[in-house]
């Protein structure tokens, strides 16, 4: 099959955004997708799993197209985000690894993948030919029917290239100037006082909680529809925030991200590169990894978030120390985002209960809420 029957099959399911990543055996294909779908490249496949759960809440039908190796990647974030909250998630990838590979290091988890998914208790369709473009179709069908991960194996001699797009060129060198000056004072307030005062502040913007205590303090201090509270899934608010973002431009959109878990995400290039004007981040940096225990994450005392987020692309940052200039950085935001207001916050979880509605509720609630 080649890259207009691929294609074909994803529009007449239709799909209207795709994440990839690519491969070198399917490289026509991968030259295609930004052309022909709303398109995110990502840097780590993982990411688009955030994405597309981010999309389809808000109504999109998202794909991802990948190598097959990525799937390594992604299956925590498969199974703590998309399984347990029930959203639909197809997943093309070429397949490396298979009889004829070339390179030893893709045999050993490529190998043996339908295994591997089976076990995890992911779907997965092996596109049986050449000519089979259609299992594609239904797959993607029945990924959406029965609101599940679906991936799609495509074997090299199953893909018929018909050529790559010539690479455009580098665009002209765009002048940057940037003056930073770090003035890092000691942090008074708790996470709970920032989650408070962000909450207190909205209207009707949507808001993405990071996983465990973050999520529980934003329920206890302010629940409402517009709230999507993640239970797991590491690493995972700011892709779920672009993926809202960019689905709903009219519609602003604050992230409360931990400093971990920004730090341990390639995102960053990729909502600059992306430029969704209508995104907050707001990174709650207490130098902890705050859900497990609060031991210290590295870097904490030396990374500076402001300026990684400034350094990859992000048009406006800002550090935070105290209640009201938190509530006054929201309070400014221009619409020219996307926007990262790093928080500096001290160690410490609260005392709130846990948050007394399931994944379902979560997800459905959110979805009607932005109908």
């Amino acid at each position: 099959m080649d890259e207009d029957q691929i294609i074909g099959e994803l529009k007449k399911q239709g799909i209207d955004l795709v994440s990839s990543v690519p491969c070198d055996r399917a490289k026509g294909l991968f030259f295609r997708l930004p052309g022909e779908f709303r398109h995110i490249g990502l840097t780590r496949e993982e990411d688009g799993v955030g994405i597309s759960a981010g999309a389809y809440l808000t109504g999109a039908r998202p794909a991802i197209a990948i190598q097959s190796s990525g799937l390594g990647n992604m299956l925590n974030a498969i199974l703590s985000l998309t399984v347990t909250f029930g959203l639909p998630l197809p997943i093309l990838a070429s397949w490396r690894g298979c009889e004829g590979e070339k390179i030893p290091a893709q045999v050993p988890f490529n190998l043996p993948l339908p295994d591997i998914l089976s076990a995890a208790g992911i779907s997965c369709t092996e596109v049986s030919g050449p000519g089979a473009s259609h299992e594609i179709g239904e797959a993607i069908a029945a990924a959406y029917k029965n609101r599940v991960p679906h991936v799609i194996l495509i074997r090299p001699e199953c893909l018929a290239e018909t050529g790559c797009s010539t690479p455009s060129p580098v665009s002209a060198l765009r002048p940057f100037s940037v003056c930073y000056e770090r003035n890092w004072r000691r942090p008074v307030m708790t996470r709970y006082d920032a989650i408070r005062t962000i909450a207190a502040g909205v209207r009707d913007e949507v808001l993405v909680a990071n996983i465990g205590v973050p999520s529980k303090e934003l329920y206890a201090a302010r629940d409402r529809p517009e709230n999507f509270y993640m239970l797991g899934s590491y690493t995972q608010a700011s892709a779920i925030g672009l993926g809202i973002a960019t689905v709903r431009p009219k519609k602003q959109v604050i992230v409360i991200d931990g400093d971990g878990s920004l730090l341990g995400s390639a995102l960053l290039p990729v909502i600059a590169a992306e430029g969704p004007r209508n995104l907050t981040i707001v990174a709650l940096d207490n130098g902890v990894f705050g859900s497990t225990g609060n031991q210290p994450r590295p870097g904490h005392d030396t990374a500076d978030l402001a300026l990684m987020a400034l350094g990859a692309g992000f048009p406006h940052t800002l550090t935070v120390h105290e209640p009201r200039e938190l509530e006054a950085a929201l309070a400014a935001r221009t619409g020219d985002g996307p926007g990262l207001i790093h928080a500096r916050i001290l160690p410490g979880n609260s005392d709130v209960p846990n948050i007394p509605l399931s994944p379902a509720q979560i997800r459905d609630r959110f979805m009607a809420a932005l109908a």
